[in-house]
C-alpha cells in the first residue's frame, strides 16, 4: 500500500516536497495518536466498556479500509485533473513527464493518518496478543510466526503489482478497501468469542 501511495504522490504537484516524504506522516501519526488511543483504552476501562484485542484488530481493518477508500478518492481527483488526466505524466502535455496533474499532494495526508491509527490498533495489539497468550517456551516462535504474516503480505503485494498501473488505480484502491472490510467482518465473526475469554486466557498463561 505504501509503495503505491509514493507513486500516487508523484502524480501530483509536490511544491518542493519529495514524493516519498509524505509517508513520514504515518510515523508522525503514530506518535501523535498513540497516547490519545492509550487514554481512550483507559477511559473505556474506567467506564467498564469492553474494547478487547479482537475488537481493536477489527477496528484496524476498518481504518485500513477507510485509508484505501480515501486513496481511491484521491486517485479519482488525479484522473479528473489535467493535463494528463488518466495517464499522469504520460501525455505530451506533461512536457516529457515533468508536469504532474493539477492536484496538491497534501490531499493525501489523511490516508497516512488513517493508516497510522490502523497500525496502533492493529500491529501493536497483534504483537501484544501473540506474546501474552503464547506459552512461556514458545513466545519467540509465536512472535516469529506473527512476523511471517508481514512476509506473506509482501508476497501478495508483489503478486498483484502488475495490476497497479494507470488508469486502473482507482479500482485497485477500491478493491483493497473492500478486501479490508470483508476481512474485518470475517475476522470479527471468527474470533469475537476470544474477547469474552481474554481474562480467562491471561489467567491460564499466568498459571503456566
Amino acid at each position: 500500500m505504501f509503495n503505491n501511495l509514493v507513486s500516487q504522490a508523484g502524480q501530483m504537484h509536490l511544491h518542493g516536497v519529495p514524493n516519498d516524504m509524505i509517508q513520514v506522516f504515518s510515523g508522525v501519526g503514530c506518535i501523535l495518536f498513540g497516547p490519545i488511543i492509550q487514554h481512550l483504552y483507559t477511559f473505556l476501562a474506567c467506564h467498564r466498556l469492553t474494547f478487547g484485542p479482537i475488537a481493536r484488530i477489527t477496528a484496524a481493518f476498518l481504518f485500513c479500509a477507510s485509508g484505501m477508500a480515501f486513496a481511491a478518492g484521491v486517485q479519482q481527483l488525479i484522473y479528473h485533473a489535467g493535463p494528463c488526466y488518466a495517464q499522469p505524466r504520460a501525455c505530451t502535455a506533461s512536457q516529457d513527464g515533468t508536469l504532474p496533474n493539477n492536484v496538491n499532494v497534501w490531499v493525501q495526508t489523511p490516508v497516512y493518518v488513517l493508516l497510522a491509527v490502523a497500525e496502533i490498533f492493529g500491529f501493536v495489539t497483534v504483537f501484544e496478543y501473540a506474546y501474552s497468550k503464547a506459552p512461556p517456551g514458545m513466545k519467540s516462535v509465536v512472535q516469529a510466526l506473527t512476523q511471517l504474516t508481514a512476509c506473506l503480505a509482501s508476497a501478495v503485494g508483489m503478486a498483484i503489482s502488475p495490476a497497479a498501473r494507470d488508469p486502473y488505480m482507482v479500482t485497485m484502491y477500491a478493491c483493497l478497501a473492500g478486501a479490508m472490510v470483508l476481512s474485518a467482518g470475517l475476522f470479527w465473526w471468527r474470533f469475537e468469542k476470544y474477547d469474552a475469554r481474554d481474562k480467562e486466557l491471561n489467567q491460564l498463561r499466568a498459571e503456566e
